[in-house]
């Protein structure tokens, strides 16, 4: 072509309008001289830049020029081809792709790491393969699923999970299980990671019944992808956890109450009330992990199960099955709660306290009508000491539009909380737990932000760095405390911030591994507003 002869003799301008068009008369025959304009050696050459987008385009409009140009001698085409390929998925081009990475092997005797010669190329080739999942290929990726390096060995275990390839089951659970080793638990690779979601993605009883033994695996950010596995696919996964409800560690009791609480099936509240039955909520937080898990399942068994809770003694047990019983409020609910008020006036007060520290709108509305009982809740959440609080229910309140109703609104939204300047950044998955702690930390004057996770809670850090302490569960999904801290530890504008790690956790591995990643303290649950307190003046 005249017009690219002289390409570089053109302005800005007249170069861009001529690849333009090219790309608009679909000119497959510039395509060599494209590939050649895009040897430039300045990456941030403008021209190089455009020239390389109009051969994409090209490619992604002419197969067949796709093909010949991953056979090219020119590097360039080779590899815009390459990218082609990966982008439009071409089972056409599985031949030409093998042999590229077979002749690419045999190139250099070196094995295909980081550093090697053809590696870029190489894992290209791979990419392709990848996204194409021609039968023939799958021969090497299960080769290089134990390929030194992590990068390749990651694409290989994802692909194998793309294929759901049964026979790579017993592989992938091994790279699991090693990840528990006394010199590798305390890093999640990416194979180990890769290898639960293919393990997931081939979905076969024993990959699955396997996922289901690891729910407490010693890694806590494998245990984070593994839990992750069970609500994703859903209520078919139940009976692969509901017998670890009668497991013989309490730890694991609760990880298996808390997803069949995430999964969200009634199915699984039946697999609950029939464990509790058993006796298996003798420990506190067995039973606080069940009230919360119920408060996700909608069914008969859920409500009875809660309605009993409302006699529960322990404040923060309580707050779970009033945050509960919130989502699935009736007449049936309000009325119990009435009569256990009438009743016991101790109970009575550490009920009214548990619905106000819950936020339980719903409860609180329906309860409101009754002037003595909602007299007392508007008692309650003036002696909180939590702005935030006051305001939510100021709020409603007002939203009910009646001449008492709006009076508290007005009593309580003027409220002032007579805070310090203290902060500390709270960071669970439980709303219980994140309603508990605002009731013990605002009664010690003190400011309080809330994050339902280790992602939530540093996004919160990086736009405001002058908390006095976090203090942060140790198993979330997103982020785990663990990852949290190590975050802020390698963060110079927070990496000062104590960190407490609150967790159920009674293994003594977790407890160094947080230690080792920088928390500075640990307190382990069941704790009293007194143990919290006590810890939190310590470290501020």
């Amino acid at each position: 072509m005249d017009a690219l002869k002289n390409f570089a003799s053109k302005n800005f301008t007249e170069q861009v309008e001529l690849l333009k068009d090219i790309e608009k008369k679909k000119d497959y025959a510039a395509i060599p001289e494209l590939a050649e304009l895009c040897k430039q050696s300045d990456p941030f050459d403008q021209a190089t830049f455009m020239a390389k987008n109009t051969l994409r385009s090209l490619l992604l409009e002419n197969e067949a020029y796709t093909l010949k140009g991953l056979m090219s001698d020119n590097l360039n085409l080779k590899k815009i081809s390459l990218q082609v390929c990966c982008r439009k998925k071409c089972p056409s081009a599985t031949s030409i792709l093998l042999t590229l990475f077979s002749s690419l092997i045999s190139k250099q005797s070196s094995e295909l790491i980081s550093g090697h010669l053809y590696y870029n190329e190489g894992f290209e080739i791979l990419s392709a393969l990848s996204l194409i999942q021609p039968p023939e290929a799958l021969e090497i990726f299960r080769q290089y699923m134990h390929h030194k390096d992590s990068l390749i060995a990651s694409l290989a275990i994802k692909t194998i999970g793309q294929y759901k390839d049964v026979e790579s089951v017993d592989a992938l659970c091994k790279i699991v299980a090693k990840a528990e080793a006394d010199d590798r638990y305390e890093e999640c690779e990416l194979t180990v990671a890769g290898a639960i979601d293919a393990l997931a993605m081939i979905n076969t009883d024993k990959a699955i019944s396997f996922l289901a033994s690891k729910i407490h695996h010693l890694n806590p950010v494998a245990r984070r992808i593994i839990h992750a596995v069970f609500p994703r696919l859903g209520p078919e996964t139940i009976h692969y956890i509901a017998p670890f409800l009668l497991d013989a560690d309490t730890d694991v009791k609760i990880m298996a109450v808390n997803i069949l609480g995430a999964i969200g099936d009634k199915k699984g509240a039946e697999f609950i009330v029939e464990a509790v039955d058993k006796g298996i909520a003798d420990h506190p937080n067995v039973k606080f992990a069940v009230y919360e898990a119920l408060g996700q399942m909608f069914s008969m068994k859920s409500l009875v199960h809660l309605t009993d809770g409302l006699f529960e003694p322990d404040p923060s047990i309580l707050i779970a099955v009033v945050n509960s019983l919130n989502n699935q409020i009736n007449p049936g609910v309000t009325k119990k709660i009435k009569e256990i008020i009438g009743k016991d006036e101790t109970h009575a007060s550490r009920l009214i306290n548990a619905i106000v520290a819950s936020r339980a709108i719903n409860l609180f509305e329906s309860l409101y009508e009754d002037e003595t009982i909602g007299n007392k809740m508007i008692e309650a959440i003036l002696k909180s000491n939590d702005k935030g609080l006051c305001g939510r229910f100021s709020e409603k309140l007002k939203a009910m539009k009646n001449k008492r109703a709006g009076s508290d609104a007005n009593k309580i939204k003027s409220i002032s909380s007579g805070q310090s300047n203290k902060k500390i950044l709270i960071v669970d998955d439980s709303k219980s737990m994140l309603a508990f702690y605002r009731t013990v930390i605002s009664a010690m004057q003190i400011s309080v932000t809330a994050a339902e996770n280790g992602q939530q809670a540093w996004d919160i850090l990086e736009s405001d760095n002058s908390f006095n302490l976090i203090l942060t569960d140790l198993n979330m999904p997103v982020m785990t405390g663990i990852e949290l801290t190590q975050k802020v530890r390698a963060n110079n504008s927070v990496d000062r911030i104590p960190i407490v790690i609150a967790t159920t956790e009674s293994e003594q591995s977790q407890e160094q591994l947080a230690k080792k990643m920088g928390a500075n303290d640990f307190i382990i649950k069941p704790f009293s507003a007194n143990q919290l307190q006590n810890k939190i003046n310590t470290l501020i």
